[in-house]
């Protein structure tokens, strides 16, 4: 969904930071911003090309963190450690795991909950959608596997992996990978 926004309203540019990756001390300090003349989240928000500010798997960031976040959510100007940035006109969108608005309350807590405007709950894909998106990646990987195998064997071995709901396309791509380098290392090896 975000790089659909990206590409119809912002010239196919945005500003992604994954938070998943802010548990280490060098990415909290660049998070808050460290020593002047070193990368921080407000140096890269002045360098950045769009004002669509992506925030990927804001549930796993640490609490602590959440000050940063009051700041960029709160203010029409950014301040960390050494930078001040102009953020007006930014559209920020967060992306988490959580199932529930009450979950993410919970967990969150109300201070940045509340600083949250607008929530999009996804469903789990139907069968059919995962199947158009395993049918795309195997058409989108077939250089990798044509002359070895069909798509048919492909999808038939794939198929038992993928579920019926819990999936995304990460996760089905994942499994499409793994199953595409058992099968080739499978066929090398016994040649």
């Amino acid at each position: 969904m975000v790089r659909k926004v990206a590409e119809c309203f912002f010239g196919n540019k945005l500003f992604e930071q994954h938070l998943s990756m802010y548990r280490a001390n060098s990415n909290v300090e660049y998070l808050f911003g460290s020593k002047p003349n070193r990368r921080s989240i407000g140096f890269d928000l002045l360098e950045r090309e769009s004002n669509l500010i992506f925030l990927d798997e804001f549930d796993k960031c640490p609490d602590y963190c959440y000050s940063v976040f009051y700041t960029l959510f709160d203010n029409t100007i950014f301040k960390d450690a050494y930078y001040e940035v102009n953020i007006s006109s930014t559209l920020i969108i967060l992306t988490s795991n959580y199932t529930s608005e009450t979950e993410m309350r919970e967990r969150l807590g109300l201070p940045i909950y509340y600083r949250i405007d607008k929530f999009i709950h996804f469903e789990d894909f139907s069968c059919e959608t995962i199947h158009k998106i395993v049918g795309k990646e195997l058409d989108d990987r077939l250089d990798e596997y044509k002359g070895y195998f069909t798509k048919d064997e492909i999808y038939s071995v794939v198929s038992k992996r993928i579920l019926t709901s819990g999936e995304n396309a990460r996760t089905i791509k994942y499994k499409i990978q793994a199953v595409l380098e058992e099968l080739l290392f499978e066929k090398f090896c016994s040649e």
